[in-house]
């Protein structure tokens, strides 16, 4: 694992938008998976000007790593994390539609094999948690030797009563923990004050299901790009910093 810490968060994004862009120019296809969240959006609205250029990025194809479909619906349209990113990033950047790849009730469990077909995630960007979830691997429900899994949100809900019930969408989809090991550039970005305690146990503490992001340590190319609030409980003697 790598750490990275910025002093603010417009120069964490921009460590983070320079993995992203570099890994993205390369001449090949190349597969981007990104979050939605609050903690991306600087970055993306940095990324934006350069991305716009589909001459220069036509090779990209972006991936969601997770979803909770909406049952009065069929359109991918209608999951949260699609609209979300279509706002924040596809529409503005110009990010053609059949260039999108999300998990859906009718593909998730050949999502990771189509991923494999297509040369595997060259780049992932992954938020934390405020209880130590990453996508969609929640405390005390994640399978942790699990590739994309179908998680019913009664259970999700029932180990974490704070969750929201949100009856119209009863399943997650999300892809698991061995599906992240199979990423080649695991970058997660973690900002704010409110971030400094999970962060801490995350680095922390042994890999468990109680606080599924501890596995990621294992991941053998995992950067953390953190801000000096997010930072601001780290004893930094012990991590590898860049």
């Amino acid at each position: 694992m790598k750490l990275i810490i910025e002093d603010s968060k417009e120069k964490m994004s921009e460590s983070a938008m320079q993995i992203l862009l570099g890994t993205m120019m390369q001449d090949k296809r190349v597969n981007i998976s990104l979050t939605a969240g609050r903690s991306p959006e600087l970055l993306y609205k940095m990324m934006i000007p350069y991305v716009k250029d589909q001459a220069k990025f036509a090779d990209v194809q972006y991936y969601l790593f997770d979803e909770a479909p909406n049952i009065r619906k069929t359109a991918k349209e209608d999951g949260e994390n699609w609209k979300e990113m279509q706002k924040v990033f596809f529409e503005p950047a110009n990010i053609p539609a059949d260039r999108v790849h999300i998990t859906t009730m009718d593909n998730w469990e050949t999502f990771d094999e189509q991923i494999r077909n297509a040369g595997e995630i060259d780049a992932m960007l992954i938020g934390l948690g405020f209880d130590g979830h990453f996508c969609s691997n929640c405390p005390r429900c994640t399978p942790m030797d699990s590739y994309t899994y179908a998680l019913e949100r009664k259970i999700k809900n029932a180990v974490n009563p704070a969750y929201a019930d949100k009856p119209q969408q009863p399943v997650t989809l999300t892809m698991g923990p061995k599906s992240l090991m199979r990423v080649k550039h695991l970058v997660m970005i973690v900002t704010g004050k409110e971030k400094a305690e999970i962060l801490k146990q995350m680095l922390d503490s042994p890999i468990t299901d109680e606080l599924p992001a501890t596995i990621l340590k294992l991941h053998p190319n995992f950067t953390v790009i953190c801000d000096q609030d997010a930072a601001s409980l780290l004893d930094l003697n012990n991590y590898k910093r860049l």
